[in-house]
C-alpha cells in the first residue's frame, strides 16, 4: 500500500512539474522581445522622467528594450487597469506609485483591480517632496501672506493639480484643513499642463514637483512658497517647508515604483528587484535623481508593501477626518 501510494506521489509531482515546464522554461529564457512600460502619468512629469531614467538602465541589463507607454487619466487607472489585466508573463511593467497604490483604494470606489493584490511592486525606486508655487502676478511672497491672502476671499483662489489623488491635490487638501483657507481646486490631466495654467495666470497657485517648477522658479515666472516634505530640498535650500512655517505635521511625499501583474514567475520578478536596487543605488543614479528633487529609496516588495500599508493608513485618518 505505502509503495502505491509513493509510487501515486511520484506521478503526480511529474504531473505538477510537467504542467509548469512551459511558465519555468519561458521565465528562464525571459526577455526575448521588448517588455512595454506602461506610465499612468504624462511624458515630462517625474513619475515619467524617473521610470524613463531606471528603464533605460533596466533595458541594458536585460538586453532588451523597455518600451515606455504613457497613458495618463482617471488617477493612473486607466493604465493600472491596463497593467493588472495584461498577462502575467514579465512583459508589461508597471510604474506604480502613491497615486495608484497608497491613494487609489481610498478615492476611487469603483475600481476594476485591486492595485495592491493585483499589481504588487516589486521595488521602489525613490521619494519626491512637491513645492508650493503662485503665479507670479499674486500678491504673496511668503506663505503666511498667501493664508492671509486666501482668509480675505474664501473661495477666491484656485489650485491645480495632475488629477484627483495626485499628491499635489492632497498638499492643497491638507493645507486647506490645517490653515484653515477655502480654495478651489481645479484638475488637469496631466502635470505639465496644471503648470502651464499656472504660469498663463489661469490658476493662482499649485503643488508639484520639483522638475518641472525649477526653471520657472528662476526664471520669475512662479514665486515658491514652500516644499511639502519635513526637510528642505538641496536643490532650493532657501524655500521653507510648511511645516517650519506653523503646520508641524505637514508632509506630503510621493513615492515611485515599479510593479508587475500578479503571478508573474517569480523568477522574473526577482531578477528585476535585483537590477532595480543595483540602478537605483549606483552613483550615477543618485546624482540623475538628486538633480530632479528626488531622493533614491530601494525597498523589495516586502519593504514596499510594508511602506504603502503605513502611508495608506495615514491618508485614510487625513481623508476621513477632513471629509475628503
Amino acid at each position: 500500500m505505502t509503495e502505491r501510494w509513493n509510487a501515486r506521489a511520484i506521478a503526480l509531482l511529474m504531473l505538477v512539474g510537467l504542467a509548469l515546464w512551459p511558465a519555468m522554461a519561458a521565465a528562464q529564457n525571459w526577455p526575448d522581445r521588448p517588455v512595454k512600460m506602461l506610465v499612468p502619468a504624462a511624458a515630462g512629469g517625474t513619475a515619467d522622467i524617473l521610470t524613463r531614467l531606471v528603464s533605460s538602465k533596466l533595458s541594458e541589463a536585460l538586453g532588451q528594450q523597455l518600451v515606455i507607454e504613457n497613458r495618463p487619466g482617471a488617477g493612473g487607472h486607466i493604465a493600472g487597469a491596463a497593467a493588472a489585466h495584461a498577462d502575467a508573463d514579465g512583459y508589461t511593467l508597471f510604474s506604480s506609485g502613491f497615486l495608484t497604490h497608497s491613494i487609489g483604494r481610498l478615492l476611487f470606489k469603483n475600481l476594476t483591480y485591486d492595485p495592491m493584490k493585483d499589481l504588487p511592486p516589486f521595488a521602489m525606486m525613490a521619494i519626491s517632496p512637491n513645492m508650493l508655487v503662485v503665479r507670479a502676478s499674486l500678491p504673496a511672497k511668503t506663505l503666511q501672506e498667501f493664508i492671509a491672502l486666501a482668509k480675505s476671499k474664501p473661495g477666491g483662489l484656485t489650485y491645480s493639480s495632475s488629477g484627483i489623488g495626485t499628491s499635489g491635490h492632497l498638499a492643497g487638501e491638507l493645507l486647506k484643513k490645517m490653515a484653515g483657507i477655502e480654495v478651489v481646486h481645479v484638475p488637469f490631466k496631466s502635470g505639465p499642463d496644471s503648470v502651464t495654467a499656472v504660469l498663463a495666470g489661469d490658476i493662482d497657485f499649485t503643488f508639484f514637483t520639483l522638475p518641472a517648477l525649477l526653471p520657472q522658479v528662476e526664471d520669475g515666472k512662479l514665486r515658491a512658497l514652500a516644499i511639502t516634505s519635513k526637510e528642505r530640498s538641496a536643490l532650493v535650500p532657501q524655500v521653507p517647508t510648511v511645516a517650519e512655517l506653523g503646520f508641524p505635521d505637514f508632509e506630503v511625499i510621493a513615492w515611485y515604483g515599479l510593479s508587475a501583474p500578479l503571478n508573474t514567475p517569480p523568477a522574473i520578478t526577482a531578477r528585476l528587484t535585483a537590477e532595480t536596487k543595483r540602478i537605483v543605488e549606483s552613483e550615477e543614479m543618485k546624482a540623475k535623481f538628486a538633480t530632479l528633487g528626488s531622493e533614491p529609496r530601494f525597498l523589495d516588495a516586502q519593504g514596499t508593501a510594508a511602506f504603502v500599508a503605513k502611508d495608506t493608513q495615514r491618508w485614510a485618518a487625513i481623508l476621513g477626518a477632513g471629509n475628503l
